[in-house]
């Protein structure tokens, strides 16, 4: 998973996403999941709080932020809602 920020008045196009990290990223390193959020998360020692991201996970029941999926099918990063968790978590929808 990936911790994004846009700038203001920005959003995120799915499909230029996934195009452009397909330039620049081999298919193992592309992240899977996108997390946008209106800030990083810092410590007091101005790293960022990874751990903090990581127990939270993709569900988007626990997670305040808009979630997104990497689909190889469509060639984009697709929002993820309940039934592209359902998906992901039985195994339907292949990541």
């Amino acid at each position: 998973m990936a911790a994004v920020v846009l700038r203001p008045g920005w959003r995120l196009d799915g499909s230029a996403l996934y195009r452009h990290l397909e330039q620049l990223l081999p298919p193992y390193a592309r992240p899977r999941f996108l997390r946008l959020q209106e800030r990083l998360a810092m410590t007091e020692t101005f790293k960022q709080q990874k751990v903090r991201l990581a127990q939270e996970g993709f569900d988007p029941a626990r997670v305040p932020d808009p979630l997104f999926l990497l689909d190889e099918a469509t060639r984009a990063y697709v929002p993820l809602g309940p039934a592209l968790l359902q998906g992901v978590l039985d195994g339907s929808f292949r990541i």
